[in-house]
């Protein structure tokens, strides 16, 4: 069976490739990235991570709707969800290592905050927009989003971004400096990507030691207020799928 999300072993680069056609994200998809991550972290040989799609159309769609709609699901179920959901950005926040992110094609919705959880983003620029549809789509960021995203993109670009739901491409994302750098095509991307992911011989210890701390904002707004901002979304997310 093909799975969500493969792996692959380059000279102490580990590339996550998302394997389906949107890479959207529900149970399964939390559950293999994070098995990868644990295979990465008990490896001392791999020094950065690389996390890019086998599609040629789209990066990540973000959540998988489909699969929250559901009529199995529960209010619990939903909450059970967006927990750990924020519980794999804080983990890649954290990670002792750089998470690269080769952005190939279409980063939608909680595709674009999983862009943002990463350390580095990069973009080919033949293909692929970015947006933040929340607004279009009635689904509200988790309070921790704000800090995580603000990380990556600068305040004013992210408020025109997240409050029109405008799709921007590569050029205007290397302009706000989003993206580290553009490339032309697939190949381009990949082995810039690649020749920037060799960079980082770095001690595991210090480089987390690092994003902890520089990203502690995230992570303390995702212990306070996250988790009651959840329950209580999670039931009105509930009753609006069930309408539809």
């Amino acid at each position: 069976m093909t799975r969500l999300i493969e792996i692959e072993l380059q000279k102490g680069i580990a590339v996550l490739t998302m394997n389906t056609a949107e890479n959207r994200h529900n149970p399964e998809f939390l559950a293999e990235f994070n098995q990868h991550l644990d295979q990465i972290e008990a490896d001392q040989k791999i020094k950065s991570v690389i996390l890019t799609s086998s599609s040629e159309k789209n990066w990540s769609l973000g959540v998988d709707l489909a699969w929250m709609s559901q009529p199995t699901n529960t209010p619990e179920i939903i909450s059970g969800f967006m927990t750990d959901l924020t519980g794999l950005l804080k983990r890649i926040v954290t990670f002792p290592m750089p998470i690269i992110a080769a952005l190939n094609g279409h980063t939608y919705g909680n595709g674009s905050v999983l862009a943002c959880a990463c350390d580095f983003r990069f973009m080919k620029s033949d293909k692929g927009f970015f947006c933040f549809p929340e607004v279009d789509v009635l689904v509200p960021f988790v309070p921790s989003m704000f800090p995580l995203i603000n990380k990556a993109i600068p305040q004013a670009f992210f408020n025109r971004l997240a409050m029109s739901g405008q799709r921007v491409g590569a050029q205007e994302l290397l302009d706000n400096n989003v993206v580290e750098a553009i490339f032309a095509n697939q190949e381009e991307l990949d082995a810039g990507v690649a020749e920037f992911a060799k960079l980082f011989n770095k001690n595991r210890w210090i480089y987390g030691q690092n994003k902890t701390q520089m990203n502690k904002q995230i992570v303390s707004t995702m212990k306070k207020e996250d988790p009651a901002f959840i329950e209580n979304v999670s039931m009105v997310l509930w009753k609006s799928l069930q309408k539809k």
